[in-house]
């Protein structure tokens, strides 16, 4: 069951904890997670290494309709206005963090600095960067944010991104929105959409936010929910 504590091992306890991320298909802000074991190189990192061991679970999960503080907090590609721009200290150990990361996964890229915030990779690979709807991409920000963080006592935020993936996964559920908004007011018949994370879920809220002939809002329990579309005459 998704309410008890599952084991994950990896080399690192930051691999444990994408791992954990990515079977729970869900944030790291949004996970429990217990450091079983940090885990050692070992001699000449082979003789004696040792494995990082985690326990994790899903935290507390909202009751059904319940509107929950996820639902309102900004998406993990747009960072909090109150963080400043970055130096170029800042993007110049981004690059480095992650080029280092990709090496070992036999990913060769290189970076162009779009703007004091955002990171966009290049490279044959951003197919296998970005992943199955951008899962990939999300854990590789994540982990560079959280060591970028590790020592810093004023908080940084970088933003990774690859072919545009960010703005256009942004303009197709926007679309989406629009399109199933006016679906539902044609019809007068509330509209189910697939199950979505919550920063996707906030961009559907958000597009439809100031249509007066529809409201939104979400339906189920844990991290993934659907949306529903519901005409406001079928409100009343």
């Amino acid at each position: 069951m998704d309410n008890d504590y599952r084991e994950f091992e990896a080399t690192t306890v930051d691999e444990a904890i994408v791992q954990a991320m990515q079977s729970f298909r869900s944030t790291f802000e949004n996970l429990e997670i217990q450091v079983l074991s940090e885990g050692s190189k070992g001699l000449f990192g082979l003789v004696g290494a040792k494995t990082a061991k985690i326990k994790a679970r899903p935290a507390r999960v909202a009751q059904p309709g319940e509107d929950t503080a996820p639902e309102r907090a900004a998406p993990e590609s747009e960072p909090s206005p109150g963080i400043p721009p970055h130096d170029d200290e800042v993007l110049t150990k981004a690059q480095e963090i992650v080029s280092e990361i990709l090496a070992r996964m036999n990913i060769a890229c290189s970076f162009k600095v779009r703007d004091t915030k955002t990171l966009e990779l290049i490279g044959d690979g951003s197919g296998i960067i970005i992943g199955k709807q951008g899962q990939t991409l999300d854990a590789l920000q994540f982990i560079l944010n959280r060591i970028l963080n590790k020592t810093r006592q004023e908080p940084v935020y970088v933003t990774l991104d690859t072919e545009g993936y960010r703005q256009r996964h942004m303009s197709y559920l926007k679309s989406i929105a629009i399109n199933m908004g006016q679906k539902a007011k044609k019809t007068g018949q509330s509209i189910s959409l697939e199950k979505m994370n919550p920063y996707d879920r906030r961009i559907i809220h958000l597009t439809l936010k100031n249509d007066s002939s529809v409201n939104t809002k979400s339906i189920g329990e844990g991290l993934y929910k659907k949306i529903l579309i519901v005409p406001r005459k079928a409100l009343k």
